[in-house]
């Protein structure tokens, strides 16, 4: 259940970089627009991302079978944090990439033990 969780959150992240902009662009900047760009927006949206990694990120730590999902979870772990410091391309470009990483990281750890997949 916390990989779906961590699934959605991740995939709500990537289809928030990728349709903010193009929102903007045909839409204009518009209040609601504007408030989808805000600093704390962002960090409302990283908290569960990385609450759902840390978590199952937890879990791939103490399984022995579950090595790619410790690497994809530390990698978009790091990647989705960097992005936090950078603006523009940059940020969306890093987020994009951590949020990928991590979609697979609770994919591939969702199929690393399917029948203990109740947490």
């Amino acid at each position: 259940m916390s990989d779906r969780l961590g699934m959605f959150f991740s995939g709500l992240c990537f289809c928030h970089c990728l349709a903010t902009p193009i929102l903007i662009i045909v839409l204009g900047t518009n209040s609601f627009l504007s408030a989808l760009e805000t600093e704390f927006f962002h960090r409302v949206m990283l908290f569960p991302v990385l609450a759902m990694a840390l978590y199952q990120g937890y879990y791939a730590w103490i399984e022995p079978q579950a090595k790619l999902s410790r690497i994809l979870f530390t990698s978009g772990c790091i990647l989705v944090i960097t992005a936090q410091f950078f603006y523009g391309i940059e940020e969306v470009l890093f987020t994009i990439l951590g949020s990928l990483t991590l979609i697979f990281g609770h994919f591939f750890h969702l199929k690393s033990e399917p029948q203990k997949n109740i947490r």
